[in-house]
């Protein structure tokens, strides 16, 4: 298991355009309209279920996950690319529910660039897509909002693909988790209670969910200086936002 730092969402609005950040204020963005429904702590999760959730793929595996925050972007993290950052290699699949089984409502695209921020800690990556993602109920982009805070105390959620309770179809995965105090009092930081995950959870979102509508709080992001184990370490996000702003043209 892989313990892992997270990377809150100020940081990741850097990457953004005003024009890109206008298209995250759609009434569409953070809305799960097949299910309303929390399931509970590391169980599988129903089609339609985390809409925004994105599988990023290398040579037709899956690498890490991803974020869609509008039609035209997806956000993940940065050492998902340390192989490879070239666009071509990659493609995002949107509407996935099983990694190894037929997804009815899934989507493939491909990706013209990806933009990464150069940080002291985690960093994070903005995937341009090829042409915008066809947004139906199973495919929604989530609410991304710089003036937001997640106080201690508030439940939020990470999802991800992996063997685990995902059994043999690797099906999306969904855990539980509370914001908590940092050990630290650096302001570009929050922390959430731990989670053991796999490496393939690197890049997947963390959640919260506010006035109506699911926002992105920060990306995952493995950190091989951290101790890895059965016994998680205490997740840390750092944030983000400033980056998406420059980035995502």
């Amino acid at each position: 298991m892989a313990s892992y730092k997270v990377m809150c969402v100020v940081t990741l609005l850097t990457l953004l355009t005003p024009e890109s950040l206008s298209q995250l204020d759609a009434d569409v963005c953070g809305q799960v309209p097949l299910s309303n429904r929390l399931l509970g702590l590391g169980v599988k999760v129903t089609d339609g279920k985390w809409p925004w959730m994105a599988s990023l793929q290398k040579d037709g595996r899956h690498v890490c996950g991803g974020t869609l925050v509008n039609e035209d972007f997806v956000l993940s993290s940065a050492d998902c690319f340390s192989s490879s950052a070239t666009a071509s290699d990659w493609t995002v699949v949107l509407g996935r529910l099983k990694q190894n089984s037929f997804n009815p409502f899934e989507v493939k695209l491909n990706v013209t660039d990806i933009t990464l921020s150069n940080h002291t800690g985690p960093n994070t990556a903005a995937l341009h897509l090829a042409t915008p993602a066809p947004l139906s109920d199973s495919i929604l982009p989530i609410c991304v909002d710089t003036g937001r805070t997640f106080s201690v105390g508030s439940t939020c959620w990470v999802a991800g693909w992996s063997s685990g309770a995902g059994g043999e179809e690797h099906v999306l995965q969904e855990f539980q988790t509370s914001v908590v105090d940092c050990e630290d009092t650096s302001s570009d930081t929050i922390c959430i209670e731990p989670l053991t995950l796999e490496q393939v959870f690197s890049g997947c979102p963390l959640m919260c969910h506010q006035d109506g509508s699911w926002f992105l709080a920060g990306v995952l992001a493995a950190d091989d200086k951290l101790t890895s184990g059965p016994q998680a370490v205490q997740e840390k996000f750092v944030c983000a936002v400033a980056f998406i702003l420059t980035s995502l043209k």
